[in-house]
């Protein structure tokens, strides 16, 4: 008879008790935390558009504690995860701007990427202080936590912007646009990521013109 008692207050015990489950995907993107998975589903193509192929000739950037304009803007480098084996770093100017064009065969939705890190430590990149706007249309994305770095020693990883970004048939623009911030560790004025490349998952055709030219007017920091 104790047995018994003893087993159904066990039991009374364990359904008094909730379970808790968490139903959590790390990889749904956009909140910055883990690095996101490039997913290319069935029917679907990745579309890769490199920064240092981008007009970068008149910008003007910013390093660390000087300046960086034009093609200065663009870093050689044969460490590993750079994309191409160049990246676009130094941006770091309020406005300054990359601009990817490209055309699409067809109107669609498509997932955007941006492979980046930061030169002032782990950073919170957001729509405040660094821009994503898709044929003059901003697009609204959670925070990206982004890993700290250095041009010397890059480490990139992807980010996923949207999932649904709206491309329409032929011309698109794609800007990248530096915010003014205080992120600039050295001296608490404008800072930026690095961009490695972006990635566009779609089921409809992509082509852009790079500019490969650009490669042409680069100096180099290999690792």
């Amino acid at each position: 008879m104790k047995i018994k008692k003893l087993i159904a207050a066990a039991l009374a015990l364990t359904c008094a008790t909730p379970l808790v489950l968490c139903a959590c995907d790390p990889k749904t993107g956009g909140n910055g935390g883990d690095d996101d998975e490039v997913k290319v589903g069935e029917g679907m193509k990745q579309y890769i558009l490199e920064a240092e192929y981008t007009p970068v000739a008149d910008k003007i950037g910013g390093a660390q504690s000087g300046s960086a304009s034009g093609y200065d803007l663009i870093i050689q480098s044969s460490a590993d995860g750079v994309s191409n084996g160049y990246f676009v770093s130094n941006m770091h100017m309020t406005d300054c701007t990359l601009e990817f064009e490209f055309n699409a065969e067809r109107a669609g939705t498509a997932a955007l990427y941006i492979r980046m890190f930061s030169q002032w430590g782990n950073t919170t990149f957001n729509p405040d202080n660094f821009g994503v706007v898709l044929n003059g249309e901003e697009i609204t994305y959670t925070s990206l936590l982004v890993q700290g770095a250095s041009d010397d020693n890059p480490k990139f990883a992807d980010k996923v912007v949207t999932q649904k970004a709206n491309i329409k048939q032929g011309k698109n623009v794609l800007e990248l646009i530096v915010r003014e911030n205080t992120l600039n560790t050295y001296t608490h004025s404008t800072g930026a990521p690095a961009i490695d490349c972006v990635k566009i998952v779609t089921d409809t055709g992509i082509s852009w013109n790079p500019i490969e030219e650009n490669l042409d007017h680069v100096g180099s920091i290999i690792v």
